[in-house]
């Protein structure tokens, strides 16, 4: 059984090569994919923090997996023909649930779900989906940030995605949409919603908190660079501070994620029912 494993698993691997080198191209060359190294390492800690529930595996062949592995090679051959890279890539999610039916089971596949679903995040998106995403989150970060200033007391003017304080102006362009801060925003609520002992509402609900969070917090980021940019006049300081405002811009949004899954746990606890026959006997001195 082990020896079919590793053959399969390794067959795999060797089909699937020229779609992991495209993927390690994009993340090296796409600052807004840069996170697709820390997707697989990321799946895998969403295996090891829900271990607890591990149903096992199954004993021999569960052949319904072949259903989802034929899902995945008709994915790659319509990727290939209609030149669409991003299909190949999502491809991976189906081969990997397949795989995963076939040797160790459906309990084991529904147990691993969310970390497989969570590959999707190693895939860019299409490149009309990704443009149109960039625009309108170019265009709300410019607004929001805009505001930001003005209440801050000082004159600035969005003129498309381009804003203007006296006369220094700033270009809010597509690498300084927020996408990679969207993404990070979505990991952590996505961690939180699949490890967490909450009715679904509230899951539903951390999810949905994502995208405005990170909205906010890419208008932060450029409000923040705007103000230093009129302290510091020097090229190199405006290289220094749009490098760093990006690098603390992640771990500001993971904190500011952390805070409203705090609030929103306190707000809404779970109601504990008691048995009272369960109280009676732990409790006979309460009749």
């Amino acid at each position: 059984m082990w020896a079919w494993t590793v053959v399969l698993i390794a067959g795999v691997c060797f089909a699937y090569y020229p779609t992991f080198l495209w993927l390690e191209q994009t993340w090296r060359n796409e600052p807004d994919y840069s996170h697709g190294y820390l997707g697989g390492p990321l799946a895998g800690v969403l295996l090891w923090l829900r271990w607890e529930s591990f149903p096992g595996i199954r004993r021999g062949v569960d052949w319904r997996g072949l259903w989802l592995i034929g899902i995945a090679v008709v994915m790659r051959v319509a990727g290939r023909l209609a030149y669409m890279d991003f299909m190949d890539g999502w491809s991976l999610v189906p081969m990997v649930a397949g795989v995963s039916w076939l040797l160790f089971g459906w309990k084991a596949t529904r147990w691993a779900a969310p970390a497989i679903i969570f590959l999707v995040v190693l895939v860019p998106l299409p490149y009309r989906a990704e443009t149109m995403l960039s625009w309108k989150l170019q265009g709300m970060a410019t607004v929001l940030s805009t505001t930001m200033l003005r209440i801050l007391g000082l004159p600035a003017i969005a003129e498309g995605h381009t804003l203007w304080i006296g006369e220094s102006r700033f270009m809010i362009e597509q690498a300084c949409s927020g996408l990679r801060i969207f993404v990070g925003v979505f990991a952590i609520a996505y961690f939180w919603a699949v490890t967490v002992n909450r009715s679904w509402i509230d899951r539903v609900v951390l999810m949905l908190a994502a995208a405005p969070m990170a909205i906010l917090v890419n208008a932060l980021r450029i409000t923040i660079t705007c103000i230093l940019y009129q302290w510091f006049d020097s090229p190199e300081a405006h290289k220094t501070i749009h490098d760093w405002m990006g690098y603390l811009m992640i771990p500001a949004a993971a904190f500011l994620m952390w805070l409203v899954i705090v609030y929103w746990q306190r707000l809404y606890r779970p109601v504990q029912v008691y048995n009272p026959v369960e109280r009676l006997q732990q409790n006979p001195q309460a009749v």
